[in-house]
């Protein structure tokens, strides 16, 4: 951007300067973040460089191109930034969290209530509603241009994917059952997908969604009927459960009929009569790709274990029971079948597809001589395959191929660079390099910026920190104790304790003085 603007910091306290160095906004705050379109986060008081989580007794406030407030500083008071909106929460004077919101594209912000008690911002597409936790526990969801309430709290479930994305929200009601002398003995979630105007979209097929809406397509489970496919009973649950023409708790405490549906917000109860036939023989969940309309595109399948949500290639990550991964497309088409032994406490999206490829842990049958890195494509080839334990060889810590088709690895703990192709890997480098990641503020960018931003990226060497270009060229020399990644022009480093910008030739635009 032409008119971008850029933190600095003289004596102290943190302003911003102009493309060419010119400061156009007084450095007056403990802390100053990056603009996001036409706003930045400030604060009063110093914020951990790793990030802007909650802070307690922070006075952060958001200011425009001009350094105009547009949210005030206020004791105890945190702003946090997502893709379309920013979060606000402050403690009250009873000492309880209340939240609101600034959106970006309308500029309607939304002080902190005491009825807001938690804002849901992460996920969304800044095109829907924005989904609120209410200080009853209930969700809805309010317009992001008026504050209005367009869809009723009314949802009591705990859903991490409340929000709205590619026009439907997924919230859930919480399910919970008793007997008849109080003994609770389930609870779980209905979900729903619902459109913009809050209208349930049902389905006749009993299929439960899993994901947000893509492209008109979702994850879904479902029980499956009673055909004779159940899943074997564990055998220590059943010694729990002593049966004598009984029902017992795993304390031996007797289940007493008939049973009860809770209502989690008015605790009022309803008789539900069909929750002793849950008991027994677990029924088998099978799992499938389904689209808005209920037709069913694959599944279900009672041999996966997971379905993930659609990556940034609209690909799906599956997990078997047994602990294989594999991969299929929105259509249903089983790109990998289960074959790769993973970790599935892992983080998943380490399996997920970006730029064309796919990066797999691969344990193989015993982790310690078999455990191996794969490439593979979007058709399933495997363009390269390394084993992990030789040399002690990684890729990266969250490993993706760049949009260049480059991809850092890791080995005896140093870095270095391949290129990806559909011919397979070539290494551009040894490894050479102590770390690719570093920053002098704002760090918590870093992880999503392991690209090549502006076609260069910082690494360091004997300790200091230069740039290198796509072809693991050396084009600015290690010389700084701190670098960032470029950003519209200029990247931010330090030396000695004291910050600079600097251009793609390692110019130096503005310096840091201190008196």
């Amino acid at each position: 951007e032409s008119d971008a603007l850029y933190p600095i910091r003289e004596n102290g306290l943190w302003g911003y300067m102009n493309r060419v160095g010119e400061v156009v906004i007084t450095p007056q705050w403990k802390t100053a973040l990056n603009f996001s379109g036409d706003t930045a986060i400030v604060s009063l008081n110093e914020l951990p460089l790793n990030g802007t989580w909650y802070r307690t007794g922070h006075c952060d406030g958001l200011v425009d191109r001009q350094g105009r407030y547009v949210i005030e500083p206020a004791p105890n008071q945190d702003i946090e930034e997502y893709g379309y909106a920013y979060r606000v929460r402050v403690y009250d004077d009873a000492n309880e969290d209340i939240e609101g919101f600034y959106d970006k594209a309308s500029g309607f912000y939304q002080p902190p209530v005491p009825e807001y008690k938690f804002v849901m911002l992460w996920g969304e597409d800044g095109k829907g509603p924005i989904a609120v936790e209410n200080s009853d526990g209930l969700t809805g969801y309010v317009d992001r241009a008026t504050g209005e309430t367009v869809i009723p709290f009314r949802y009591t479930g705990d859903s991490d994917d409340v929000f709205f994305y590619g026009g439907y929200a997924r919230p859930a009601d919480e399910i919970i059952v008793e007997d008849a002398v109080g003994h609770e003995l389930a609870m779980g979630s209905h979900m729903y997908l619902i459109d913009t105007q809050g209208s349930e979209i049902t389905f006749d097929n009993c299929i439960t969604p899993q994901s947000h809406v893509y492209n008109g397509c979702f994850v879904y489970s479902m029980s499956i009927p009673e055909d004779g496919t159940t899943l074997p009973k564990d055998e220590e649950e059943e010694d729990e459960e002593p049966y004598d023409g009984d029902l017992y708790l795993g304390n031996g405490e007797k289940i007493v009929p008939p049973y009860y549906l809770v209502d989690s917000v008015t605790g009022e109860k309803t008789e539900y009569p069909d929750f002793e036939s849950s008991w027994g023989e677990e029924a088998a969940v099978g799992w499938g790709i389904a689209k808005i309309d209920g037709a069913i595109l694959s599944g279900p399948d009672t041999s996966l274990w997971y379905i993930w949500e659609p990556d940034w290639e609209d690909m799906l990550c599956v997990l078997s029971n047994d602990d294989l991964c594999g991969h299929m497309d929105l259509t249903g088409r089983v790109i990998v079948p289960p074959k790769y032994r993973i970790d599935k406490g892992g983080a998943i999206p380490y399996y997920y597809f970006r730029n064309g490829y796919a990066v797999i842990d691969d344990l193989g049958e015993n982790w310690r001589e078999t455990e191996r890195y794969v490439i593979i494509d979007m058709e399933g080839n495997e363009v390269f395959s390394r084993s992990a334990v030789a040399d002690s060889f990684s890729l990266d810590r969250f490993p993706q191929v760049l949009e260049n088709g480059l991809i850092w690895y890791i080995e005896n703990g140093l870095y270095g660079l391949m290129k990806v192709s559909p011919e397979g890997v070539e290494y551009l480098t040894e490894p050479r390099y102590e770390s690719h990641i570093g920053g002098v503020f704002d760090t918590e960018d870093f992880e999503d910026r392991i690209d090549f931003a502006e076609g260069l990226h910082p690494v360091r060497m004997d300790g200091l920190w230069g740039y290198i270009n796509e072809q693991a060229e050396m084009v600015i020399q290690p010389v700084w104790d701190k670098a960032s990644s470029f950003r519209d022009g200029l990247a931010l480093v330090e030396k000695d304790g004291k910050m600079a910008y600097i251009d793609h030739e390692g110019a130096i635009v503005w310096e840091e003085k201190k008196t």
